[in-house]
């Protein structure tokens, strides 16, 4: 029996119901946002072995795929084996992977260690030798109320204690640290699942290609590929050459700091490197606690490092920044500065670091979709074009909103 609702009103009828499911949905999402907020952590953490086995597959497939093209080339390639080769190339990656890792660990956190100790060994006796200043600036201020030696021996308690201690936690760290064991555990489980990821990442592509094609239409699965590949494109770019450039500017640091004779060169190019990772704002960001370390040890020397940060971040961003990654981003600095403080009001420093190559994918949705709909209205794309509106483009806007308010005749 053929329905007699016209075809406008029931597309329009459901367009509605789902306006009310999607709001109804919302509204209990929010009256529960404590609870779902509750289950999501709780799932993530149970994930998260998978979650740094995905980054970590993420972080070798380039090596992977160098090597692996190399031995094809070269070493099977009269008699093809892409089973061994893929294996080889794994192992290659993970040997990379573990020494990179381990040489960290072995070179310069013993070296960190000391200086840290040697700059609360500084607070002891800069506190010592400053004990009546300290005193009257803390009492005038009132940031404490008690007077004379009181104060004294607090701040030689509080630095002496610190010092014991330093040594005891970093001997005991694996004992007294679960935070430590989880970190390991989800390390070597995220290994494993990352030695799987890299080893069948073609037929896991195509069983997500598969269920994509048997839940949408051919049309949609092709946008949606399109997508992901540029959002690979964009996210490994931009991550893998930002981890590169740190690693450069935090050579770069400390090799201009043993130069200038600036005192604690690897603590201070660790920091450097490590902020570096956040674009824009990440020197500024290192500068901060480094300065604050120098002008306890050598005021002089804290404006110099001020000098050459400051040099070092523009050579940074004019130069090697962009010569290593490229146009992946492809946003102004207004829209980074935007991407880093809403990502990082969010999520902390892991949206700091990822708030910008995921800015810069929406944006280049948003610019494709409004660039495609100009096509179709035979407007130019051009920004440029858009400058105070050139007349002919008017005229047409206005020729669109008069049609659109034209009543038919009855």
């Amino acid at each position: 029996m053929k329905s007699l609702i016209p075809k406008e009103i029931r597309a329009k009828t459901l367009s509605n119901i789902i306006v009310v499911c999607v709001g109804i949905a919302l509204a209990v999402t929010l009256l529960h946002l404590g609870e779902i907020w509750t289950a999501f952590k709780a799932v993530l953490h149970t994930i998260a072995p998978f979650i740094v086995g995905f980054i970590i597959a993420f972080l070798l497939m380039p090596i992977v795929n160098r090597v692996e093209s190399l031995f094809n080339h070269v070493l099977f390639k009269r008699n093809p084996h892409p089973r061994l080769s893929r294996a080889l190339a794994t192992i290659i990656a993970y040997v990379v992977f573990l020494s990179l890792l381990s040489g960290f660990f072995a070179i310069l956190v013993p070296q960190l260690i000391t200086s840290v100790k040697s700059i609360l060994q500084y607070i002891a006796n800069f506190v010592s030798m400053n004990r009546d200043t300290i005193n009257q600036l803390l009492l005038k201020y009132e940031f404490l109320s008690i007077e004379g030696e009181q104060l004294v021996i607090a701040w030689e308690n509080v630095v002496s204690q610190l010092m014991n201690y330093t040594s005891l936690v970093v001997n005991n760290l694996m004992a007294i640290s679960s935070s430590i064991y989880t970190l390991v555990f989800q390390l070597l489980v995220g290994m494993i699942a990352a030695f799987y990821l890299l080893m069948d990442k073609e037929k896991y592509c195509a069983q997500v290609k598969k269920l994509c094609y048997s839940l949408f239409k051919t049309s949609t699965c092709e946008t949606l590929i399109y997508w992901t590949r540029r959002a690979h494109r964009i996210f490994s770019g931009f991550i893998t050459g930002k981890i590169l450039d740190s690693m450069i500017i935090g050579v770069i640091c400390y090799v201009c700091m043993l130069i200038f004779r600036i005192e604690y060169p690897l603590l201070i190019s660790v920091i450097v490197g490590f902020t570096n990772v956040v674009p824009f704002f990440g020197p500024l960001i290192g500068a901060i606690p480094c300065t604050l370390i120098l002008l306890l040890i050598n005021p002089l020397s804290a404006l110099w490092f001020l000098v050459f940060i400051l040099i070092l971040q523009q050579l940074d961003g004019n130069v090697i920044g962009p010569f290593i990654m490229g146009d992946y981003v492809g946003l102004s600095p207004f829209f980074i500065m935007l991407a880093i403080m809403v990502g990082g009001g969010l999520f902390g420093f892991p949206g700091m670091l990822l708030g910008v190559p995921i800015f810069a994918l929406i944006y280049a949705i948003v610019r494709a979709t409004s660039e495609a709909r100009l096509r179709a209205r035979n407007l130019p794309t051009d920004s440029d074009a858009y400058i105070g509106i050139p007349k002919d483009i008017d005229l047409e806007l206005k020729q669109e909103r008069e049609e659109s308010h034209e009543t038919p005749d009855i």
